[in-house]
């Protein structure tokens, strides 16, 4: 019998779902394995997924903070380590999914009563328990801790009606992220930033495990950077030299590092709006099967706009993918090519300002993100935030 598992959503639960959805179906699964249980955690099942799969997808994943499998029995599950080198166990137990109440009391009756029966059973343990008020355990505990490796994590997972139980597989690797994120050796905080883990989910859209990855607007490469480390072969081009340059250092310290030490990529200097003959014709007669981009944006912002303000900055973007998309449909003539791209909208003093998709695109562009999840933008957007994010995935017919 197949074993049902979970995977948890990061502080994005919608990205998180539609993410996992397209990267199970870049490996030829239909939508239907994944079933929603609360806000934030997704029930995979199928005869054909195993733990070793399972896992392998969590690790593409930059939206999902935990990957487990669900328990059928409590009571009669061995809460053993899975290593029998290990001399005494360590365990910890979270609460995930929608319960909203402070469960630390109970965490901490439901821990000590575990570590009294694995006692019972000559078992020597000791546990490790959510801080604060927080329900679950964080990442740096659980590696710090060696959790995972000398015992297990419970999971006791909940939705308004109903509560189920799982156990740990693997957690993000939040120390990776971080890393790309700070250490790499060039980002220019003035053109702004985007976050490593969504540039993660924006290749992982694109529905493909592999292939050529163009992101005509790279900056310091964070897209190209996520995507060689899935294994795509990357083009990365700007029109800022600089940009350009940032990029090819950042992957090459990627591969140094060990992230991506096969790293196949490409980056050149492209002005979507002055488009160079010759790069063209080499764009026409590559196989590109993506374009993953966030366009500038404009600089960092910290305090409402004006209206005219957010309006010159829309429209420069607005520029810029009228000039990809006419680059795209006429000279390049790519057909069911996926492309992934960002919209912003400025918080100004009198609302959000934006502009619809439509604006951009003719008839013969398809917006995906209906097919994942209905009735839902897809938005990354922090708290007080001046700009958000508003991702489309589209494909051309």
């Amino acid at each position: 019998m197949s074993k049902q598992f979970f995977f948890e959503a990061g502080v994005f639960p919608d990205l998180s779902y539609v993410e996992l959805l397209a990267v199970l179906e870049s490996f030829n699964f239909p939508k239907n394995v994944v079933t929603r249980f609360g806000k934030s955690i997704f029930l995979v099942k199928d005869e054909k997924i195993d733990e070793k799969f399972v896992v392998n997808i969590f690790q593409r994943l930059g939206g999902s903070k935990r990957v487990g499998y669900i328990v059928d029995d409590i009571d009669h599950f061995t809460f053993q380590s899975e290593s029998e080198t290990v001399s005494k166990i360590v365990f910890g137990i979270s609460i995930l999914g929608d319960s909203t109440k402070n469960e630390s009391v109970y965490i901490k009756k439901l821990a000590n009563s575990l570590k009294r029966t694995l006692k019972d059973n000559s078992v020597s343990s000791r546990f490790i328990i959510p801080k604060g008020k927080d329900s679950s355990l964080n990442a740096a505990q659980i590696i710090n801790n060696q959790i995972l490796q000398k015992g297990f994590e419970l999971d006791i997972i909940k939705n308004l009606d109903t509560e189920i139980y799982g156990r740990t597989l693997n957690i993000q690797d939040f120390e990776g992220f971080a890393q790309r994120d700070m250490y790499k050796p060039n980002t220019d905080i003035q053109m702004g930033t985007l976050p490593p883990k969504l540039a993660r989910m924006m290749v992982n859209f694109t529905a493909q495990n592999s292939g050529v990855l163009w992101d005509p607007f790279c900056g310091s490469g964070t897209i190209s950077m996520e995507a060689v480390i899935l294994g795509f072969n990357t083009l990365a081009s700007d029109v800022n030299p600089v940009a350009v340059n940032s990029t090819a250092s950042n992957i090459e310290w990627l591969s140094r590092e060990g992230f991506a030490p096969d790293a196949l990529y490409e980056s050149f200097r492209f002005d979507v709006t002055k488009a160079n003959k010759e790069v063209i014709k080499k764009l026409k007669n590559t196989d590109i099967s993506a374009i993953v981009c966030e366009p500038y944006m404009g600089p960092p912002q910290t305090t409402l706009l004006s209206d005219q303000k957010a309006s010159e900055l829309l429209l420069d973007v607005k520029n810029l993918y009228f000039k990809l998309f006419d680059l795209i449909d006429n000279k390049l003539e790519k057909r069911h090519i996926k492309v992934i791209i960002i919209i912003p909208s400025y918080k100004t003093r009198n609302g959000w300002m934006t502009f619809g998709i439509r604006e951009l695109i003719n008839k013969r562009w398809i917006v995906k993100n209906g097919d994942y999840i209905k009735n839902r933008d897809l938005k990354w957007s922090r708290k007080n935030s001046i700009i958000t994010r508003n991702i489309f995935i589209l494909e051309r017919t």
